[in-house]
C-alpha cells in the first residue's frame, strides 16, 4: 500500500484550520498540546498509519494555524468537531497530549456519542478533583527561546541523554507557535462539570503520565482516573511531560495495546 501526506485546510469563519491524513482504517485523530503542532506525532503517524487513518492537526494558534480571531482554547473543541464533520468522521479515537487533553475532553462531553475510546496524556483534561495538588509554577515560556534542554516539557536528563532530540522538541515547539503569553493560565482556567464528566465520558479512556512530569504529576492522573467511569492508568518510568517524544515505542505500544483491548484495532 502506498503512503500519501494528504493535507488539506478547513475555513471556519476568518480562521483556516491545517490538518493531514495519513493512512486507511479506523481513524485516529491526534492532539498536540502547548509546545507542538502537527509535527508533534511524527513517531506516532508512521506506526500507526498501517492500520488506522491518522489525522493530525494544528490547533488554533500554532504551526499553519494562526488565529485571527483570538479565541484560542475556547475553540479548539468546537474545531475538532468541525474538523470531524468536514471529513464525515462519525466516530473516532481521540488522542490528546497537555493542552490537546482540554479539546478532547470538550469535545466528548458534547458528542460522546462520537468518540469510540480517548488517550489522555500528561493530562487532566480539564478535569478537577478536589484531591489533585498543583504547585505554583512559575509561567512556561511559549515563543521565547530559553535554552536547549531546560524546559519542563520532558524528562531532567533528556537533553543529556537525547540531545539531539531535545533540539527537534525545541524546533517542533517554536515553528509557528502563536499562542497568547497567558495561555498557560487560559487553560488551566477551562474546567469541566464532574457530574457531566462521570455521566457522559463513559467510553474507554486511558491515561498516560511520565513518572518524572513535573507538570502534571502521576498523582495528578491517578486521580484523574477516579473521575472516570472506564481509565485505566499507565505510567511510564524515564518520562517526562511529553512520553510521545521520549519512549515513542513503549507510547505506540500503550496506545496499541489499548485498542486491541477495545476492539477497535484490526
Amino acid at each position: 500500500m502506498e503512503y500519501r501526506i494528504i493535507p488539506g485546510r478547513l475555513e471556519i469563519g476568518k480562521f483556516s484550520l491545517y490538518y493531514e491524513r495519513v493512512g486507511a482504517g479506523p481513524p485516529i485523530v491526534f492532539l498536540h498540546g502547548l509546545g507542538g503542532n502537527h509535527l508533534s506525532w511524527w513517531q506516532q503517524v508512521p506506526y500507526f498509519m498501517r492500520s488506522f487513518e491518522c489525522v493530525t492537526v494544528d490547533q488554533r494558534s500554532f504551526g499553519l494555524s494562526p488565529d485571527p480571531e483570538g479565541s484560542f482554547n475556547r475553540a479548539h473543541a468546537s474545531d475538532l468537531g468541525a474538523l470531524l464533520d468536514h471529513l464525515k468522521i462519525d466516530t473516532a479515537v481521540l488522542i490528546g497530549q497537555s493542552m490537546g487533553g482540554w479539546t478532547i475532553v470538550g469535545y466528548a462531553l458534547d458528542h460522546p456519542e462520537r468518540v469510540a475510546a480517548m488517550v489522555m496524556a500528561d493530562t487532566p483534561g480539564g478535569i478537577f478533583t478536589p484531591e489533585m495538588k498543583f504547585e505554583r509554577m512559575a509561567p512556561m515560556p511559549v515563543d521565547a527561546t530559553p535554552p536547549i534542554g531546560s524546559l519542563p516539557t520532558y524528562a531532567a536528563d533528556y537533553f543529556l541523554r537525547r540531545p539531539e532530540l531535545a533540539f527537534l522538541y525545541d524546533e517542533i515547539r517554536i515553528l509557528g507557535a502563536r499562542p497568547p503569553a497567558d495561555a498557560g493560565q487560559r487553560i488551566f482556567g477551562q474546567r469541566y462539570d464532574l457530574a457531566a464528566v462521570r455521566e457522559r465520558l463513559t467510553m474507554p479512556i486511558l491515561c498516560m503520565v511520565g513518572e518524572q512530569d513535573t507538570l502534571i504529576k502521576p498523582d495528578i492522573v491517578r486521580s484523574l482516573g477516579s473521575a472516570l467511569p472506564d481509565a485505566r492508568i499507565r505510567t511510564v518510568p524515564g518520562c517526562g511531560h511529553s512520553i510521545y517524544f521520549e519512549n515513542p515505542a513503549v507510547f505506540n505500544q500503550l496506545v496499541r495495546d489499548f485498542m486491541l483491548e477495545i476492539g477497535y484495532a484490526r
